[in-house]
């Protein structure tokens, strides 16, 4: 696999950089390619695989003006290092993430407050609190880079974050999709979780985590 280190400049421009970035690597065999986003190549702390499962090369016999050769061009997978070891999928899933801020991290405040800079911001500018369970620097850049995939997937257009190729949006059913909800029913879900719902009600209520 080929592995690239990949420093975003300015937090603002993250979509654009991101954009630029990965698009020349679009032909490449899925998730062939790892850029380390977060640490360096020596001290991994998060790493994104690309091209992702939902990238595809959209096929029609007669191409129209202006038609859209590719879906979710921005796809990617998240993947997380514990110890700069890369940390098993199934231990960083959304069940996972929510159970872990029920049981250890909900009552802290300072930590929401990280939290929430993270949803706002795609970025923490405090160390976060010590807490049980996942160590919580590690949860607070999952949740940014997870959120970062979710925005591009079901959110954010090709023109939105400046595509110099055109894609469409399409949810896992296969239905083109533009704007989606993105980050929003994640960070719902958290905010029902402090205030002590528990994570089977939350479930029931926003069914993308059922």
């Amino acid at each position: 696999m080929e592995k690239i280190e990949l420093k975003i400049k300015d937090v603002k421009n993250i979509y654009y950089e991101l954009a630029s970035a990965l698009i020349p690597h679009r032909d490449k065999p899925i998730c062939s390619v790892e850029f380390i986003v977060e640490g360096t190549m020596e001290k991994p702390i998060i790493g994104i695989r690309y091209p992702g499962r939902k990238v595809v090369k959209r096929k029609l016999k007669v191409k129209r003006a202006g038609f859209a050769e590719w879906c979710n061009l921005l796809d990617f997978v998240v993947i997380p290092y514990v110890n700069y070891r890369e940390a098993r999928e199934q231990d960083f899933t959304f069940d996972k993430l929510l159970d872990d801020f029920e049981k250890n991290k909900r009552d802290s405040e300072e930590f929401w407050k990280l939290i929430e800079e993270v949803y706002y911001k795609n970025e923490f500018t405090k160390e976060p609190p010590k807490l049980p369970g996942i160590e919580p620097k590690l949860f607070l850049l999952v949740l940014k880079w997870i959120w970062i995939q979710e925005d591009l997937n079901y959110k954010l257009s090709w023109q939105d974050v400046n595509s110099p190729i055109k894609y469409i949006l399409v949810t896992k059913s296969g239905s083109r999709t533009e704007k989606g909800a993105g980050r929003a029913k994640f960070f719902a879900a958290l905010i029902l979780l402090k205030h002590h719902f528990t994570v089977e009600e939350v479930k029931k209520i926003i069914p993308m985590y059922a």
